[in-house]
């Protein structure tokens, strides 16, 4: 499993959007915008890396169902959940989750970031 190029491609994305900053407070990298509202957070200790993101109650319904997401400790009842980045499909679905928390948790002046970097991508 490659976790270093998984977190560098997830802090990228996360640092690519826009008014976002990383922040550390519990000893992983925190993914915050604007005002200090976190939309992410990222653990990878050398073997597993995971990514802590808020989604809306659909999109969680659906990423439950996959063997790699579960609900996110602590926050997981604000519709928080967590995904363990293994391979190239965990982490395609891991990049469209960190765009939509970015989505549901920045202001909605921000918002439009989300569909500029999706247009991108493509």
């Amino acid at each position: 499993m490659d976790t270093a190029r998984y977190t560098a491609e997830l802090r990228a994305l996360a640092l690519s959007l826009p008014e976002t900053y990383e922040d550390e407070p519990w000893g992983h990298p925190v993914f915050k915008v604007a005002d200090n509202r976190m939309f992410a957070l990222l653990s990878d200790d050398g073997e597993v890396v995971s990514l802590t993101v808020k989604l809306t109650p659909e999109e969680r319904q659906i990423a439950m169902l996959l063997p790699y997401v579960e609900r996110a400790r602590y926050v997981g009842r604000y519709g928080w959940v967590t995904a363990t980045i293994a391979d190239d499909e965990s982490l395609a679905a891991a990049r469209e989750w960190l765009l939509e928390s970015y989505w549901l948790r920045a202001p909605a002046r921000l918002r439009s970031a989300v569909a500029t970097v999706d247009t991108e991508r493509r």
